[in-house]
């Protein structure tokens, strides 16, 4: 049987490697890194993002990546009835009217031929006097003489800073993602599988997220379209100004 955990092994010995080392130059993680070496293929993620980690390791150590994929892809289970993580997006229903808003429309309707019936009896016997000028606080006449205070116009609030609406649909396939507020040490938002058909919606000031296959997704950052990296996987910041990849 062909070894996947000793030939990766000591390809990466032979150069001197580290996990860590592998872990900054492909950003695979250190343990899924001693998962494949261990050949304990339980502890890695699912399968299309199992393989593909598999790929790209097996390629910086310039070995026959297709043997390997080959190899790992007669030993993993294919993956049958994965359990919904979030509900499909749904499509946009056309708003039908409230009754309630038909009814008021149609009782003020109502009172405007009423009351204009009314005035117009009555208007030889009634005069309807103009609105007596309005005056400004700042010339209002003193008081016993006490003077009141001008009026200070309102103060403008500083606007706030802007919040980040994101929101991903799994249109092309699904892709595994790791989405956290801030940075890769932040909280957590979101951490598994978008399937296909599937949308997520993320909120904060600044979101950092770590994406499988980008190439899957289609983004929108408040309302608008932005373009996610075609590399895989990938690391990306989103504010509310836009989308750019990160270290």
């Amino acid at each position: 049987m062909f070894e996947i955990g000793s030939r990766l092994r000591e390809a990466r010995e032979e150069r001197g490697l580290t996990f860590a080392d592998i872990e900054r130059e492909t950003r695979i993680r250190a343990r899924w890194l001693a998962a494949f070496e261990g050949e304990h293929f339980d502890l890695l993620p699912e399968r299309a993002y199992a393989l593909g980690f598999l790929r790209t390791y097996a390629r910086h150590l310039g070995l026959d990546e297709q043997r390997f994929v080959d190899e790992l892809s007669s030993r993993l289970p294919h993956e049958e009835g994965l359990e919904v993580l979030l509900p499909p997006w749904p499509a946009p229903r056309r708003k039908r009217p409230r009754l309630w808003i038909l009814a008021s429309v149609g009782a003020a309707a109502l009172a405007v031929i009423v009351i204009g019936q009314v005035g117009f009896g009555d208007s030889k016997r009634h005069t309807i006097s103009p609105p007596a000028p309005a005056v400004h606080a700042s010339h209002r006449p003193a008081v016993h003489g006490v003077t009141p205070p001008a009026v200070t116009p309102p103060v403008r609030q500083r606007t706030e800073a802007r919040v980040t609406r994101l929101v991903l649909a799994a249109t092309h396939g699904r892709c595994w993602m790791d989405a956290r507020l801030g940075s890769r040490n932040g909280r957590e938002l979101h951490m598994g599988t978008l399937e296909l058909g599937q949308s997520l919606r993320l909120s904060g000031r600044r979101i950092w997220i770590r994406l499988g296959a980008p190439s899957a997704l289609n983004a929108e950052v408040n309302g608008r379209r932005v373009q996610l990296p075609s590399m895989t996987p990938v690391n990306v910041v989103v504010t509310a100004t836009g989308l750019r990849a990160v270290p």
